[in-house]
């Protein structure tokens, strides 16, 4: 009888075990885990104002006393509370943004970047390089974000705050106006990117395609011509122009006629136009005339009643680049610019007047093209 006691002993222990089990996994208290979960908090970016973070309703980290820096990677229990670090500018009880924690990694990243009173993942850099003689105004989802100081071309760079998969507007205006000239979308991808173009009153570019070389050893040069700038002794007549290109002797001024012929027609609306220029003798270079379209004429006249306009032959006038010195020829490469006409007195009496091109502004790196 002793011995059939201890069994039935043993089963009533096991029975009031298993009751209490039941119970506790009623009420979700058996096996909830002591021990604690831990992620490592890091802080990216910066802010101008300063900052504290919470967790569970108390304060696990805060910016510097000085610079407002962030604060240093701190290791954080998730056991409890909702897995989010909540951020609000010091003395004040408004939450600025949310970020939740992982709880799959040890390490989370908490990218910050404050502007104007909201806080984003990040602050990217973004270029400016425009080319213009207006001021401009650009404005960032319609509020203005820059404005530049000067009528003169832009190279800057702005930082334009944004979140991971945020997509943000940039708009350019002139300066006081109201008509867009041209409208951007900005992700995170875009950090470091360039917004390049060309403005001319009203006209802008942005993109142009250029024609691959015909003979890598040449060279091509894609110009708008600005008839209307460096003139004083003569006119423009209008429509359509060629340029008729020469060849002249460095050491010697020998010219010589290009075979064949080289002309470039450039349309009586500007426009940008390539001409290919195949390769020449270092002591070789190009100049050229300024004729009406298929003819040997001037398309410039004279102002002046003593002087009349006459064709150099290539004679006159001397067409080189900036690369960043002074070259006549720069085998492969591709010019983007704008070209003007440079008047030079001459003849026997100095009563006579050729009107020849002349390379105006360097535009290869302020548009984008292919």
């Amino acid at each position: 009888m002793k011995n059939m006691k201890k069994p039935i002993f043993k089963l009533l222990h096991l029975f009031v075990f298993m009751m209490v089990l039941l119970q506790a996994c009623k009420k979700g208290e058996l096996f909830e885990s002591n021990t604690p979960k831990i992620a490592e908090i890091s802080f990216a970016g910066s802010t101008s104002v300063p900052l504290e973070f919470f967790y569970d309703n108390a304060v696990i980290a805060s910016t510097g006393e000085q610079n407002n820096s962030l604060p240093v990677s701190i290791k954080l229990n998730i056991s409890k509370g909702d897995r989010k670090v909540y951020i609000r500018e010091k003395g004040k009880s408004e939450i600025l943004k949310t970020y939740s924690i992982d709880g799959t990694n040890f390490s989370n990243v908490l990218r910050i970047y404050y502007d104007k009173g909201e806080i984003y993942d990040v602050g990217i850099q973004y270029n400016l390089r425009i080319y213009t003689k207006d001021k401009l105004d650009l404005y960032l989802d319609d509020v203005l974000k820059y404005q530049s100081p000067f009528e003169e071309p832009i190279q800057d760079q702005i930082t334009i705050p944004i979140n991971k998969d945020q997509k943000r507007v940039l708009t350019v205006k002139k300066k006081g106006g109201k008509e867009v000239l041209l409208t951007k979308t900005i992700t995170e991808a875009d950090s470091n990117r360039f917004l390049k173009f060309y403005l001319e009153g009203n006209e802008l570019l942005e993109n142009l395609t250029i024609p691959a070389l015909k003979n890598p050893k040449g060279m091509s040069v894609t110009f708008k011509l600005l008839t209307n700038v460096n003139t004083i002794e003569t006119k423009f007549i209008g429509g359509d122009v060629d340029l008729l290109a020469y060849i002249r002797n460095l050491n010697t001024t020998d010219v010589k006629k290009t075979s064949p012929e080289l002309r470039f027609t450039i349309p009586a609306k500007p426009s940008f136009v390539t001409m290919e220029l195949p390769p020449i003798s270092d002591s070789e270079y190009y100049t050229f005339d300024f004729v009406k379209k298929g003819t040997n004429e001037p398309s410039f006249t004279s102002n002046n009643l003593g002087k009349k306009v006459k064709l150099g032959i290539g004679n006159y006038g001397m067409f080189f680049f900036q690369n960043p010195d002074p070259a006549f020829f720069l085998p492969g490469e591709r010019i983007i610019c704008t070209i003007m006409p440079a008047e030079e007195t001459g003849g026997a009496n100095y009563d006579e007047i050729f009107v020849t091109p002349t390379i105006n502004e360097y535009l290869t790196n302020w548009i984008n093209f292919q």
